[in-house]
Formats: C-alpha cells, structure tokens, sequence
C-alpha cells in the first residue's frame, strides 16, 4: 500500500513538473482604461442635471468629450420623445434627472474620498446613465416605429 501511494506521488511530481503554466491573462488591465468623468455638462446645455467634471488623465479627454456628446444624444433624444409621448418624457425626465442629482452629489464629495470606494462607485453612476440612455434611445425607436406602422 505505501509503494502505491509513493508511486501515485511520484507520478504527480513528475506529471506537475511537465505541465507547461499557461500565460495569465487579465480582461481587466488589457482593455481601454475607463474614462473617470461621469458626465460632462455642454455649454449649451443648461437643462442637464450633470456637472462637468475635468479629465483626470489627458489620454482620457478624448472619452471626456464623447462622454458629454453621448449624454448631450442621449438629452435630445429624450427631448424629441416628447412630441411621441408625453407620458413617457416625463417617466424618463425624472429618471434622467435623479440619476442627475445622484451624480452631482457624488462628484462633490468625489476628491474627498479615496480611490478605493471611487473605483468601486464611478462604474456604477457610468453604467446608471449609460443604461438610462440605452432605455431612452430604445423606447423613442419604438415609439417612431409605432407612428410609422
């Protein structure tokens, strides 16, 4: 019985030391850095709820800016469900503007906390508008389909 289990012990040594470890790659640091701002406030755009807020690496202004001009889509998409739905601009308005108000009183506090508890709570208010445009776009689209059909 000992000999068996010295030779099933040998044998993993040996099958362990042939084994060739596989090259560890992470999703996580291999794609584009998120941007950090939430959301960017145009000129223009006195009615949104969201506050600009500086880029914190210059690699990131460019997402800055394509941040602001999604949310400045995402705001006259919104707009333009008005003349489709009444009911349903003012669902998504008070949406858009919690979410809005959220934002802001994070972003006040934002340089005050560490960077710990902001990695684990920008992505969230990111993916809050995100989503909220997402639901937007899609319910103007059937909306506009509805009329049309």
């Amino acid at each position: 019985m000992k000999k068996m289990t010295g030779i099933a012990v040998a044998s993993l040594l040996v099958l362990s030391g042939c084994a060739k470890q596989q090259p560890v790659h992470s999703l996580v640091t291999e794609q584009a850095p998120e941007p950090q701002p939430v959301a960017q406030q145009a000129p223009e755009q006195q009615s949104s709820p969201f506050v600009a807020s500086a880029p914190e690496q210059s690699s990131s202004s460019s997402f800055g800016e394509d941040r602001a001009s999604n949310i400045q889509q995402c705001r006259k998409e919104l707009d333009a469900m008005r003349l489709y739905s009444q009911a349903s601009f003012d669902s998504y308005q008070a949406e858009f503007q919690k979410i809005g108000a959220q934002t802001n009183k994070y972003l006040q506090v934002k340089d005050s906390i560490g960077a710990d508890i902001n990695d684990l709570v920008m992505p969230r208010y990111q993916f809050q508008i995100r989503e909220l445009c997402f639901r937007i776009k899609t319910r103007l689209s059937q909306l506009i389909i509805r009329q049309a059909g």
